[in-house]
């Protein structure tokens, strides 16, 4: 991994600066990120707007993170917007000694491309890692969203709440406002150092959340800035994630005015995104939650709970390698009554034989791949839990919908593949 602006810089420059004359509203954050970039692309959309969403990583195919109103790219014009990316790096190969742009970097100029020749009104636009030097970061927002800070990416972002808030807060920008959500004391003090460092308007929800409860039909309802919302996402982390995509849209940033209450209203309730306390099928239950730090596992736990109380969870898990797996699954297991641990597809997937020890008196069994597991679950009374990691989620919804082919080409693509010559 390569961080830093440089190298998206000069690609993006090589094929016209897309960048330039689009509307952006940036989002930074450890988690969070993509269900409140949801919750602002569905408001946006419900007050009439032609909405770009740039969201990472992607679950089943690369052309999700790539959607305009809605709706994923196709797979021509994915191919289209890569070419023209192929030509701009061979010349920049020879133009530019030890140019050589990462699988990030080249997803992030197509998606420049696509929004610009779209003609989108606004770019909802998540960062991949961190902030400061992500390549998203060559960006002028209209305004700017730090939704958690927990610890998580450490060699790369920092080993304290404070140093990866800085690097977070590095999409701070002079003068454009920014909204923080819920975040320990130390990482809100790093942040409001930076904001007063370069003069930054900061916006903290604090006290816009007054009450949530559940609304029934996989809907919760919540009172946010004095308004009541139903909101299609459940969990009161997702409340959270609400009302920092509130207090953003009430800024008077559409034409020199805030979005109108009734699409917030509207799109607050009609968001969906994939993998986050997802009802895959109802009978047996099977809730899929990408949930793969230990912030995330908590929320989920507390999500369970809200919704179905002390009822336990035959728990399907796998993780990557990289992540704090233990801490992960002890918060899981405290409601688990049999473990299924699965085998990733992934190279970075964890051997499932490494976790039976982190669920003491559970009964587990370790699967060598999701098809295997998925055999043994097929008659499965339910409910169960499928978490763990966002990889373990694709599978499982490739297989779902039938869209093996592109899962197989997910994370495990290398630059050189990217911009191959042949279609995705």
């Amino acid at each position: 991994m390569k961080l830093g602006l440089k190298n998206m810089e000069l690609l993006a420059r090589a094929v016209g600066s897309p960048q330039d004359g689009l509307h952006f509203l940036h989002i930074a954050g450890t988690n969070g990120k993509g269900s409140t970039a949801s919750f602002l692309a569905s408001a946006l959309r419900a007050a009439g707007y032609r909405v770009g969403l740039y969201t990472s990583p992607h679950l089943c195919t690369i052309r999700e993170r790539i959607q305009i109103d809605g709706a994923i790219t196709s797979k021509w014009e994915f191919t289209r917007w890569i070419r023209k990316l192929q030509a701009a790096i061979r010349n920049l190969e020879e133009t530019q000694p030890g140019f050589a742009p990462t699988f990030f970097e080249v997803l992030t100029a197509a998606a420049l491309l696509a929004f610009r020749d779209a003609e989108v009104d606004w770019v909802v636009w998540e960062t991949g890692l961190g902030g400061r030097l992500d390549a998203t970061n060559i960006v002028r927002p209209e305004a700017c969203v730090i939704t958690t800070i927990g610890l998580e990416h450490t060699h790369h972002l920092g080993s304290s709440l404070a140093e990866i808030a800085w690097e977070k807060a590095g999409i701070l920008k002079p003068g454009i406002p920014a909204v923080v959500g819920d975040v320990q004391e130390e990482a809100r003090e790093t942040i409001r150092r930076r904001a007063d460092q370069i003069g930054t308007p900061l916006l903290e929800v604090g006290g816009l959340v007054e009450e949530s409860c559940a609304g029934g039909d996989l809907h919760q309802g919540a009172r946010i800035g004095g308004q009541r919302l139903i909101l299609g996402l459940l969990g009161r982390h997702q409340v959270s994630n609400a009302a920092c995509a509130y207090a953003l849209l009430r800024l008077p940033l559409f034409s020199g005015k805030p979005l109108p209450q009734k699409a917030i209203r509207a799109g607050f309730r009609s968001v969906r995104w994939p993998g986050r306390f997802e009802v895959l099928q109802q009978d047996p239950l099977w809730i899929l939650d990408g949930a793969h730090n230990p912030q995330a596992a908590e929320a989920l736990l507390e999500t369970w709970r809200s919704s179905f109380g002390t009822q336990p969870y035959h728990l399907v898990f796998a993780v990557l390698t990289d992540k704090d797996f233990a801490a992960v699954a002890g918060t899981l297991a405290r409601q688990a009554e049999r473990v299924s641990l699965v085998k990733l597809s992934t190279e970075r997937g964890l051997d499932p034989c490494r976790l039976i020890g982190f669920f003491p008196g559970i009964p587990c069994q370790a699967y060598r791949c999701w098809g295997e597991a998925r055999r043994a679950l097929e008659k499965d009374p339910g409910p169960l839990l499928v978490t763990g990691s966002l990889f373990l989620v694709g599978e499982v919804l490739a297989d779902h919908w039938g869209l093996h082919p592109e899962f197989e080409s997910n994370e495990l693509l290398e630059p050189p593949r990217v911009y191959s010559d042949g279609p995705f």
